[in-house]
């Protein structure tokens, strides 16, 4: 059994103390992939508190309860998962250039990176995008999961976050996963690496990878898999994998 991950500390000094409404503006607009007008809230509200706009971006916390449905996400978590390379790439290209590495890595209420909720939607160009920006590959969320064990689980279990930090479930997204569910598929009788897999391969490749152990990751969610094969099929199955993920259902 893993052990627990502490809470994340959602407002651990931000930069600038931006209203609810603000920062609700901010998250409704990434979550939209609305890059002009992402951009110019930024620059609007770096205006009025005198700050730089990376320091806008660093604020802009879903701090809200979440008994109240709130996800402690930032604003990288949902174009990461809704594979918004351009949008994401604007907001990691700002923070980079003011040497605020370090909120790429921000946990969310569950332990979930942006890179996480990339790499369980298989979003490839952003898990690239992440880890090149600076995103630990590592790190693991309050369940113990890494990125790569939950792109792995993507084979198995093709749960994503959808575009408001929510999962969908196989039969509500059948037509986008059926034939990304499995390893590998035939497209005109030609083998094709499904997407999930095409993220595990590259983050095992990948440089930062270099100290991690590959037999402690690959094939890992195919084991669990197994193991789950036994437990009661139906919503409270479904609850439990979305809950393993820190994907809240609403």
């Amino acid at each position: 059994m893993s052990t627990p991950q502490p809470k994340p500390n959602l407002k651990p000094n931000l930069p600038v103390t931006l209203s609810f409404d603000e920062v609700d503006d901010l998250i409704y607009t990434a979550r939209s992939n609305d890059l002009d007008a992402l951009k110019a809230d930024i620059e609007r509200l770096s205006k009025t508190y005198n700050c730089s706009p990376s320091s806008i971006i660093r604020s802009a916390i879903d701090a809200e309860e979440e008994s109240e449905g709130g996800t402690g996400g930032c604003l990288l978590h949902w174009p990461a998962a809704n594979g918004y390379l351009e949008l994401l790439t604007y907001l990691l290209q700002t923070v980079i250039n003011a040497s605020e590495t370090s909120f790429i890595n921000h946990r969310n209420y569950s332990g979930n990176t942006a890179l996480h909720w990339a790499a369980l939607n298989t979003q490839l160009d952003c898990v690239k995008a992440l880890t090149e920006a600076g995103a630990d590959i590592s790190a693991k969320n309050d369940s113990g999961h890494d990125a790569i064990f939950l792109a792995e689980q993507a084979d198995w279990n093709p749960v994503q976050v959808g575009d408001e930090g929510e999962s969908t479930s196989a039969s509500a997204s059948a037509s986008a996963s059926t034939s990304t569910s499995t390893s590998r598929y035939e497209v005109y009788g030609v083998k094709v690496e499904s997407r999930a897999r095409q993220v595990v391969e590259w983050l095992l490749g990948c440089e930062k990878a270099a100290g991690l152990e590959r037999s402690s990751t690959t094939g890992s969610a195919a084991v669990e898999h197994e193991e789950e094969e036994g437990e009661e099929a139906g919503t409270e199955e479904m609850e439990g994998v979305e809950a393993a993920n820190g994907i809240k259902i609403k």
